[in-house]
Formats: C-alpha cells, sequence, structure tokens
C-alpha cells in the first residue's frame, strides 16, 4: 500500500510539474495585465502541434522539433501581444476576459482547419524507462521534472536580477507610477506575455511524448486546470502557483488511482470551487508577486 501510494506521489509531481509550467506563464501575465488569460492553454497547443509538425512533416528529430514548437509559438504570440493584449493595459477585466476567449476560439478553430480536427500521434520523445530508487519512470518524465526546475529557478533570478524582472515587479505593484517614471508598460505586458505564452508552449512539447496523441481541443482542458492553481497559489504568485501545482498533480493522481480515473479531472475544478468558498485570495499571498 505504502510503495503504491509513494509510486501515485510521484506520478501527481510529474503531472504538476506539466501544469506548473503552464500556470506560471497565466499567473505572470495576470500580475502584469491583471487579467486573466483564457487563451493561454491555446499555446500549450501550438506548442505540441509545431514540434508534431517539425517530425511527421519536416522529418527533424525530436530536439528540433522543440525548438521549432517554441519558436512557432513566440511568433504567434508576438503578433497576438502586439495587436490584443497590448491595448488590454488599463482595460476593463471583462474586454481582457472577451478578447483571450475570442482569441482561444480563432487559434483552436485554426488548428482544426488546418490538420483537421482528428487524432495525430506523436512519435518523439524518450519512452524508454528508467529505474530510480525502485521505481520505473520513462526518461520524458524525468526530463520534465528536470526542465521544470530549471525553468523555475531560471524565473527566480530573471525576476530578481534581470531589467525585465525588475520591470515586471514594478507594473505588478503599480502601474500608473511606472508610465510617470518612464517605463513602457505596453512593452513590459508584451514580453511577459511571449514569455508565458513560450512556457506553455515548451509545456506542450516536453508532455506530448506522455499524451502520445495531439488534437485541436488540447489547450482547452489544461486552461481550465490551470484556474485553479493560480487561484490556489494566489493570482500572481509565482512561487505559490509551483506549489499548488504539485497539490493539484498529486491530488489528481490519488483520486485517479483510489476513486476512479473519470474522477480526475473534476479534482481541479471541485478545488476551484472550495478555494472561492473558503479563501478566494489563494493559500499563499496576493502581496507576493513574483
Amino acid at each position: 500500500m505504502f510503495s503504491t501510494i509513494l509510486e501515485q506521489v510521484v506520478n501527481g509531481i510529474v503531472t504538476g510539474s506539466v501544469y506548473a509550467i503552464v500556470a506560471v506563464g497565466m499567473t505572470m501575465i495576470f500580475g502584469v495585465l491583471r487579467a486573466i488569460n483564457f487563451a493561454h492553454g491555446e499555446y500549450y497547443m501550438l506548442g505540441t502541434f509545431g514540434a508534431w509538425f517539425a517530425i511527421d512533416y519536416l522529418g527533424l528529430s525530436y530536439e528540433a522539433s522543440i525548438v521549432v514548437g517554441v519558436l512557432s509559438t513566440i511568433v504567434i504570440a508576438y503578433v497576438v501581444g502586439r495587436f490584443v493584449m497590448q491595448r488590454m493595459v488599463g482595460a476593463p477585466a471583462e474586454a481582457g476576459v472577451l478578447a483571450t476567449l475570442g482569441i482561444a476560439l480563432v487559434l483552436q478553430n485554426t488548428v482544426i482547419l488546418v490538420f483537421g480536427g482528428g487524432y495525430k500521434f506523436f512519435s518523439g520523445g524518450y519512452i524508454e524507462p528508467v529505474s530510480i530508487l525502485g521505481f520505473s519512470l520513462a526518461e520524458q518524465r524525468i526530463l520534465i521534472l528536470v526542465v521544470t526546475l530549471l525553468v523555475f529557478i531560471g524565473l527566480e533570478l530573471m525576476v530578481a536580477y534581470s531589467r525585465m524582472g525588475k520591470a515586471m515587479r514594478a507594473v505588478s505593484q503599480n502601474v500608473e507610477c511606472c508610465e510617470v517614471v518612464g517605463i513602457d508598460v505596453s512593452q513590459v505586458v508584451l514580453r511577459t506575455f511571449i514569455l508565458g505564452a513560450a512556457l506553455a508552449a515548451l509545456s506542450g512539447v516536453l508532455t506530448a511524448p506522455v499524451n502520445v496523441s495531439v488534437y485541436g481541443g488540447m489547450g482547452e482542458l489544461i486552461t481550465f486546470k490551470t484556474l485553479p492553481i493560480i487561484i490556489m497559489g494566489g493570482l500572481g504568485n509565482v512561487r505559490g502557483t509551483f506549489f499548488a501545482a504539485m497539490i493539484l498533480g498529486i491530488a489528481e493522481s490519488l483520486v485517479a488511482t483510489y476513486v476512479g480515473l473519470q474522477f480526475r479531472d473534476t479534482v481541479g475544478f471541485a478545488t476551484l470551487i472550495l478555494m472561492l468558498m473558503w479563501r478566494p485570495y489563494g493559500l499563499f499571498s496576493t502581496q507576493a508577486r513574483f
């Protein structure tokens, strides 16, 4: 029994790592724009499709497909950020909701129109099992864990020491003061948005070999899974997002094992409802953004 529980906890940590990379981008965007990006999961989907296209149609290796998937998503995110997200600075929250929902529909249906609505097989990745401390994990799952740690360490260093990170912190605290002292808020929003989209794409490319299949609606579920994570972690709180993602990943793994696989996707929504009822500002302080 203990061995089974420990194995599910490990699987949950891997799942939480996937959620964490996606959710941290969404919470960073919220921090500077004060708007939830309901199209965030679509960048996860775009990165996956970019990598799949690079492998199946261009004949590239999985390593090269990661670069293609992330770079193609960055290009699309730049266009969206330049013409839509920058215009959301200072706009009502309702405008951001409607705009990002519209973007999600456009991106999702464009991919379905171009590549079809069926499931595609993702053939890349490292699927060989590795035995660690009595547990058998695919190499791809280990890669996800390592990349997640590197991403969050990199974000901590960037936010603490880089010029962009300091500007992001300033904008998250007071937009008006930033404009007074000459910080280009629209550029900070654009760069943060592109960074968040790139992280979502990276998560999609890393997860694709584990999920095996790729389809046009895959980003929608990811978006709704990240919502309870960023609320639980405290909107705009990067560290809180990491721990909340791990909690949700472990909870989903345990529920799938001991309650039923069909109830796995309900864990996030149940968590969201409970958090809104009990602690709507999240488990971690919203004052500790970035």
